[in-house]
């Protein structure tokens, strides 16, 4: 387990800024925990030492970031369920010297002797080696789930600062004690504003469901390497299936619960410096808590996903380049091979090796494939025997050339695959359940009827969530501005609509698939304004991810293009975003325009834009409507 503590920090001197730490966030699978601001790097120095403080009664550590302050307002997280209790971030000091002071709680069992205590690019890490760890020492490495985990383990609440006046001639009394110091850190705040006459008080808000960063793998780091890409960083990384794309060709890897070092993110790195290939990766933070990876290669298909045996690197590979010796240092040999069936759809498959092993997980829509790279022997007969009668009797083994073993068996497109490694490496456990076939709603012309369907339009985020931002712009007011617009449309032509909302409300991606699936409509699209680090990327995008919602996405594109012919058509994606891969009914998200391309952000603002857009998506609506659910 790891904790991680990110902040600005620059070298101190009299006429440098000071460390800008941030406000605290939380993991909800109790891997990270860090706050979100700039990145720069920390430098341990006689002024400014790295070090931590061990206290009894409670059990708890506490360290100091010299010569910094606290940005975001100060909070306090408390666990339940988890060997941290709580974790406090506030501003401690501020003369003579400034300081922030970070305090975490453990159960009164837990061992505080082994935590380090170190500094990584900009990081402040707390690494805690010898916290309980759970699954029965399995950690996820692959799932192909279409449900986004949920940690319910750990439940959090948050003290977040209101500003209360109090009278000038107030004083705080130095501190007796070191409690005394760590009580002061949270109940007043030395930091005064202008007028000198404030302090904060603490109000404890439950912000479990409000937060955005719930992730297990933070990424810091990349390297081009043997014509492949080497990504690592802190935590438990996990991958899903890989996909692929045309024009051009690209191989696509989502981590899902994994935060993007800003320092990483969008980069352009080529996979052979040397001009053996002209392969390409990019890294980019897909949303919130999914980094993507994006393999840009005439050989995309090739590309294989290799993990590391401590789980904090991925390597990502040409097949075809695959040097045995340079991935692996020991053999190990399949040792033993258990089965279980779980209930009726659900199969365990658990493969004991004598070695810790370095492997690849290649998931196709109609097989499952692993490479065991340093697994040189294996006894047939036993595995044969063990597998007889089972779920897994076709799970086949074939030694490869220069490489190790592949196994694997063909499995069905819906079947959902998680596969966990034990933490020593010597172990993996395939979990199979049973998926069901495609029920593909009909997209033939169907008889016409008098009924007219109902339609739910989502307006992107909103509320406390703006969405994009730029030069004072904010994605949630053209968003909700171009979906009312659509609405008015649709029901002038008798339509009829739900909006999930229709003001400036916050609503979670929980609750806006829960809206649309009480409402039962025939189709749901969600709009969103698009966004780039680099100013460059202007035009539309159409988002969709179950086959059933193709034809929809296809017609509403179709008509967005025609409608905004000044905007660059970026075309369709196939994507997971939560909205259109929780419902249940055709759903598409329209990326309507770029709110960093400095031009395209001017008419996105403009009511003729947004009234051209809102025309091209109902006029989209109700062809599909009409074309494949009878609408008149």
């Amino acid at each position: 387990m790891t904790l991680l503590i990110k902040a600005f920090v620059l070298p101190v001197s009299a006429e440098t800024e000071p460390v800008k730490v941030m406000s605290l966030n939380y993991d909800n699978s109790s891997s990270l925990l860090y706050v979100v601001t700039k990145d720069s790097n920390y430098e341990q120095t006689p002024e400014n030492p790295l070090k931590y403080v061990r206290l009894t009664n409670p059990n708890r550590i506490y360290f100091d970031v010299y010569d910094s302050v606290l940005v975001g307002e100060k909070q306090q997280l408390v666990f339940e369920k988890s060997p941290i209790k709580e974790v406090r971030i506030a501003q401690f000091e501020t003369e003579p010297r400034k300081i922030v002071r970070v305090v975490v709680t453990f159960e009164e069992d837990f061992n505080t002797d082994n935590i380090k205590l170190l500094s990584v690019g900009g990081n402040i890490i707390v690494k805690l080696d010898n916290l309980a760890l759970t699954n029965d020492y399995f950690n996820v490495i692959y799932d192909d789930s279409v449900q986004t985990p949920n940690y319910s383990n750990i439940v959090v609440n948050s003290q977040v600062v209101q500003k209360v006046s109090i009278p000038q001639q107030t004083q705080i009394k130095a501190p007796e004690s070191v409690m005394d110091d760590i009580q002061r850190a949270f109940e007043n705040s030395t930091l005064s504003n202008s007028d000198g006459k404030t302090y904060d008080s603490v109000v404890s808000i439950d912000i479990s469901s409000g937060l955005k960063l719930r992730t297990k793998y933070f990424i810091n780091q990349y390297i081009p390497k043997n014509g492949g890409l080497l990504v690592s960083g802190l935590g438990q990384l996990t991958t899903s299936k890989m996909f692929y794309l045309n024009s051009p060709n690209r191989a696509v890897i989502d981590l899902p619960n994994t935060f993007l070092d800003k320092s990483v993110r969008n980069k352009e790195i080529f996979l052979c410096p040397n001009a053996g290939c002209s392969d390409t990766a990019k890294l980019g933070q897909f949303d919130y808590n999914t980094a993507r990876i994006v393999i840009t290669s005439d050989k995309a298909e090739k590309y294989l996903p290799v993990y590391s045996q401590d789980s904090q690197s991925l390597f990502i590979i040409d097949s075809d380049k695959l040097n045995h010796t340079s991935l692996v240092s020991k053999v190990s040999n399949i040792n033993k091979i258990f089965v279980r069936r779980l209930d009726a759809k659900t199969n365990e498959l658990i493969l004991s090796f004598t070695e810790p092993i370095v492997h690849s997980i290649l998931r196709t829509d109609n097989s499952l494939n692993l490479f065991l790279f340093n697994v040189k022997s294996y006894n047939e007969q036993d595995i044969i025997k063990s597998l007889a009668n089972t779920y897994y009797k076709r799970f086949t083994l074939s030694l490869l050339p220069q490489i190790g073993v592949k196994a694997g068996m063909e499995i069905n497109k819906n079947d959902i695959v998680k596969i966990e490694e034990s933490v020593d490496a010597k172990a993996l456990k395939i979990t199979i359940i049973k998926g069901t076939q495609d029920v593909v709603k009909s997209e033939k012309p169907i008889k016409r009827s008098s009924t007219k369907p109902k339609v739910v339009l989502d307006a992107g985020h909103g509320g406390t969530d703006y969405g994009a931002i730029r030069e004072g712009v904010n994605e949630k007011d053209i968003t909700l501005d171009v979906t009312q617009k659509v609405d008015l449309i649709l029901r002038s032509k008798g339509y009829k609509t739900s909006l999930v909302r229709n003001d400036d409300t916050f609503v979670s991606l929980e609750d806006r698939v829960a809206f649309s699936e009480a409402e039962s409509p025939e189709l749901f699209v969600s709009i969103h304004v698009n966004s780039a680090v680099s100013s460059d990327p202007n035009g539309i995008e159409t988002h969709y991810y179950h086959d059933y919602s193709k034809n929809l996405a296809e017609i509403i594109h179709k008509h967005m293009v025609k409608n905004l012919s000044s905007s660059n058509d970026r075309g369709l994606f196939k994507s997971k975003f939560y909205v259109i891969n929780h419902t249940t009914v055709p759903a598409i998200l329209c990326e309507i325009g770029f709110l960093s391309n400095d031009s395209e952000r001017i008419e996105l603002v403009s009511e003729s834009r947004k009234q051209k857009t809102a025309k091209a998506i109902a006029e989209g609506i109700i062809e599909y409507l009409k074309k494949y659910k009878g609408a008149n």
